[in-house]
């Protein structure tokens, strides 16, 4: 008998012991609502209870909790913070100040927009503007020329980046860059010329755009900087952010999140990695991150490497159509942006990353720049062990091959996808036809591929805003109005997995982040409608009416 009540009393230790715990009050609890977990098993249930920045317990045991602050949700939705898998919060945050041109929808508003912007502007000081805008959203479907550009701003040179491949100068911005008609086309980029040679104002591509960002002024001081910073967090924790891949820093950048993060002033989360140009630049990454502690708020991500250009720089295996104006060479393929030293020089950058167990992220837009980094990770891989370990990725993925898929899904390469197509499908569609264009970023094909693949929208070259990067992931619906390749369309739960966990998993934060699970850290939303059960087309409707970071409010409105 005595042995019998022993081994009772030791079954019901657990639960004995966990009375006191449950008995805590929690911080906030959830109440009354529809709680989508994103667990394995996509568990939906009615309440959450957050106690010190973490989850501690949930349905009717949630409830059963008394709380410091409760709130009934009334039937509302309650999802995982989302988690942007690439997005460029320094751009988008110095992008504040500049002139906004979404809402321009012809020429004449673009050069009205700049041309009050002149005026209030000193002679011979910089226009600048946002790079968040799209041609394809004018009725004219281009960008401005030098010429109309000078009509309104005679005095002072102008600069509109659009999206990070893209710019369109003024005259005086090309005299300042030192571009004339005799400039050769500089390496790795393309100064887009009138039949006659005389340069439109318009550059393409890193190579190109660097000529004139050289000529910019300086940025504004580091403390201007953070200042925007912070605001720009607080704008994405209202579109229901909790954390996001910055992809792409440098020394200054850096050296702005860690005094944020010291500060105590971040709120999201944000893995940063380091931009690497060639293999000097990746080994002055490795070293810059050596020192950097695994902070809940700040931490390293590894390199991000730039191999080829955007939608009008994708390298390619197949010509691009002709663009009157834009594009007239029937040969060209694209831009790869190989080190000097070519692929084995990538390739030593490649190996000392993984000799240092970090990960390796690539931008790659075009199906020969997709095949080509899958093939040198696979080298690596076969060199050094798996990549797989590391969490190595492809960035953008727009024109994967099937064999590229293969070799991504074998090797065990993750994937992360952009809603770039909302704002770049008609260029996708001028440059490189409708085919090509309406399998770009083939989201259906890579999950049934059985790829890990994490969602995001790469602001400020996108709008930030989660709702509509999901929106097209389930409808590929553009802003133009039309849709690109509804073959390729996912559900609206995939794509809410992918902006939690699947983010979650490439940043190696799995185990603690992008699931509501008691024991990981508290970061929710509540949203104004339930983007799981509304028609596919009301998804971008949906707004974050509460978020939550480490279980502190860090946005409120309307509830």
């Amino acid at each position: 008998m005595r042995r019998l009540l022993l081994t009772a009393l030791v079954a019901l230790a657990p639960a004995v012991l966990a009375l006191p715990a449950l008995a805590q009050p929690a911080d906030l609890l959830l109440r009354n609502g529809r709680v989508h977990t994103v667990d394995r098993a996509g568990t939906t249930t009615t309440a959450v209870a957050v106690r010190d920045g973490r989850f501690v317990a949930l349905g009717a045991e949630a409830e059963r909790m008394g709380a410091r602050e409760t709130l009934d949700l009334g039937g509302r939705a309650v999802i995982p913070g989302l988690m942007d898998a690439h997005l460029h919060l320094h751009g988008y945050a110095m992008n504040a100040p500049t002139v906004q041109l979404l809402g321009a929808r012809s020429i004449a508003d673009v050069v009205q927009l700049i041309g009050e912007r002149a005026a209030a502007t000193p002679p011979g000081e910089w226009v600048i503007a946002s790079s968040l805008w799209h041609e394809s959203l004018l009725a004219e479907g281009r960008l401005p020329t030098r010429w109309e550009l000078d009509a309104v701003s005679p005095n002072n040179p102008v600069f509109i980046p659009r999206g990070g491949h893209v710019v369109t100068v003024n005259s005086q911005g090309l005299a300042r860059s030192g571009v004339t008609r005799d400039t050769p086309q500089p390496t790795g980029g393309v100064i887009v010329r009138r039949d006659d040679g005389e340069p439109t104002g318009v550059l393409l591509i890193a190579g190109a755009i660097s000529i004139a960002r050289r000529a910019l002024p300086p940025p504004p001081p580091a403390a201007e900087q953070a200042r925007l910073m912070v605001e720009a967090m607080r704008e994405l924790n209202g579109l229901g952010i909790t954390g996001i891949f910055e992809p792409g820093i440098m020394g200054p950048e850096a050296a702005i999140y860690r005094q944020l993060r010291d500060d105590n002033r971040m709120t999201l989360r944000a893995w940063v990695a380091w931009r690497g140009l060639n293999r000097e630049s990746i080994e002055r990454g490795i070293a810059a991150q050596r020192d950097w502690p695994q902070h809940p708020m700040v931490r390293p991500a590894g390199i991000k490497f730039l191999l080829d250009g955007g939608v009008e720089g994708g390298w390619m295996t197949e010509p691009y159509r002709i663009v009157p104006g834009e594009q007239t060479n029937p040969g060209y393929r694209g831009i790869l942006l190989l080190p000097a030293g070519g692929e084995e020089e990538m390739l030593e950058g490649l190996r000392a990353v993984h000799r240092a167990g970090m990960q390796f992220h690539t931008h790659s837009v075009g199906d020969a720049t997709i095949d080509l980094i899958t093939r040198l990770y696979e080298r690596v891989d076969g060199e050094l062990g798996p990549v797989r370990n590391l969490r190595w990725n492809v960035m953008h993925i727009f024109l994967p091959t099937p064999e590229a898929l293969s070799r991504m899904a074998r090797l065990g390469i993750m994937a992360t996808v952009q809603n770039h197509p909302v704002l770049l499908g008609h260029n996708q569609r001028r440059w490189w036809g409708d085919e090509r264009a309406a399998y770009s970023i083939p989201i259906r094909a890579i999950l049934d591929a059985g790829i890990q693949t994490a969602g995001g929208t790469d602001a400020p070259v996108v709008p930030g805003d989660p709702f509509q990067s999901m929106w097209w992931m389930v409808t590929r619906g553009t802003l133009a109005g039309y849709r690109l390749g509804p073959e390729q369309a996912i559900t609206a739960a995939e794509a809410l997995r992918i902006y939690t966990r699947g983010t979650a998993a490439l940043l190696g934060a799995e185990e603690e982040l992008g699931s509501i699970e008691v024991g990981k850290r508290a970061d929710l939303v509540v949203l104004s409608q339930d983007l799981l059960t509304v028609e596919p087309e009301r998804i971008r409707e949906t707004r974050a009416l509460m978020t939550v970071v480490e279980g502190r409010v860090v946005h409120r409105a309307g509830m």
